[in-house]
């Protein structure tokens, strides 16, 4: 019972060094295809972009499908700027707080045109009911 469970313990090592590793992608000697960048777009979904012998591949995958969407004889150049980032969130927020002040705004000036106080009667109905 003793000698079972480093035994236990070894295998269970190498299965997962050497087992899981093969499942991954790791395998010793010359690479002919690799994963350049991956994003998903959903639990079953995403795209990659893969090299294969000098070549760039842009594909798209889904639980059933996989499409392959363009090809590449160079790298892409990457994607600069303002984008998905710790920096876009305070860029929104701005965005938003500027969108919203505009909308109320607009919302204030055509209730005023149309002579309502903003609670759906007319203002002179209200100065009636007082």
């Amino acid at each position: 019972m003793i000698i079972l469970l480093p035994l236990v313990l070894v295998l269970a090592y190498f299965t997962i060094k050497y087992g899981l590793a093969r499942n991954k992608g790791f395998t010793a000697g010359a690479r002919h295809m690799r994963v350049v960048e991956h994003l998903p777009l959903g639990p079953k979904g995403g795209l990659t972009l893969v090299e294969i012998g000098g070549r760039y591949y842009l594909v798209a995958f889904q639980e059933d499908s996989i499409s392959l969407l363009k090809e590449f004889d160079s790298l892409p150049e990457p994607i600069t700027g303002t984008g998905a980032g710790p920096g876009s969130v305070k860029d929104f927020k701005e965005v938003l707080s500027q969108q919203m002040k505009q909308l109320s705004q607009q919302y204030l000036t055509g209730l005023r045109r149309q002579g309502k106080s903003g609670s759906g009667c007319p203002e002179g109905d209200q100065e009636e009911k007082k």
